[in-house]
């Protein structure tokens, strides 16, 4: 049975976002706020990486870890990278039928995995402006067919850091590298949406900020999908209110492995991956 509509499908391909809804209801939400909190427990607490993925121990506070480095600026995010490895909590979302209905929908029903997961949080007072920019660039993977769900575990708003996306610059090839794969079987129908020239808008849009983005609020337990193409930023958050947020994000299978995009890539560099490989190893798992 369908998840998403012809109109929400058509409107995805268009805008490379979309916000969906409701997915987790409030229980739920509250089962993985609580999980986080005992995961940051343990962290602070914890003495060494023994029984955790290497890509963990990137992103936030460990123990002694802000005392040691002294005063620091506010992080843009905190993140704890493939939580579904260490808390059985998140790991039970990543095939909830809603999220990988509608993922497998907009890429032509296709078995899905798993790229990576990632819980990002801007708390109070420890945050900045995240910038304006897209994804797959940052990716050891070889065809920008990813689709991202960001699932608020807060109330998300444009006070406290909501998402905000550029609409249709997925698929406009100003604001791609030359030489991008726009290919129309990725559903991106490549189009430019103004005047110039590819690649034109590649380095500009990069300096943009949340007043020529729109905004995509949601409610804890709503997600939004988005493009691995489209260009994104999140504000500070300069509330006193948590902006914690879910996000997984998938692959079709059958994509492979990179090396020469992104090298050095927290998820992979361990793994000892042979160029070219397809990525269906268990550290990626199907979901859907």
């Amino acid at each position: 049975m369908a998840v998403l509509t012809s109109e929400q499908c058509e409107r995805f391909y268009r805008d490379g976002y979309l916000k969906f809804g409701r997915v987790l209801d409030d229980a739920q939400v509250e089962t993985l706020r609580a999980a986080l909190d005992r995961v940051i427990a343990e962290e602070l607490e914890r003495e060494d990486d023994s029984g955790l993925p290497p890509e963990f121990a990137y992103g936030h506070d460990r123990k002694g870890q802000a005392a040691a480095s002294g005063p620091r600026q506010a992080r843009a995010i905190h993140q704890f990278v493939n939580m579904w490895k260490v808390a059985p909590e998140y790991k039970a979302v990543l095939s909830n039928p809603k999220i990988t209905g509608a993922i497998r929908q907009l890429m032509d029903d296709k078995p899905v995995r798993l790229w990576h997961d990632q819980v990002i949080s801007k708390p109070p007072g420890d945050n900045a402006h995240f910038s304006c920019h897209h994804d797959f660039y940052f990716w050891p993977l070889d065809r920008p067919t990813m689709i991202t769900c960001w699932l608020a575990l807060d109330d998300a708003t444009p006070a406290n850091g909501c998402m905000h996306v550029i609409p249709g610059s997925h698929r406009d090839p100003r604001f791609q590298p030359v030489g991008c794969d726009l290919a129309a079987e990725l559903h991106l129908a490549p189009k430019p949406l103004g005047p110039g020239e590819p690649g034109s808008l590649y380095q500009e849009v990069r300096t943009w900020g949340p007043e020529k983005a729109v905004p995509v609020e949601l409610k804890a337990g709503e997600c939004m999908f988005h493009h691995c193409l489209n260009y994104h930023l999140t504000p500070q958050n300069t509330t006193d209110r948590q902006r914690r947020a879910f996000v997984m994000i998938y692959m079709p299978d059958g994509t492979r492995y990179k090396r020469s995009q992104s090298p050095n890539h927290v998820c992979t560099n361990y793994l000892h991956l042979e160029d070219g490989q397809v990525m269906d190893r268990p550290e990626f798992p199907l979901c859907g």
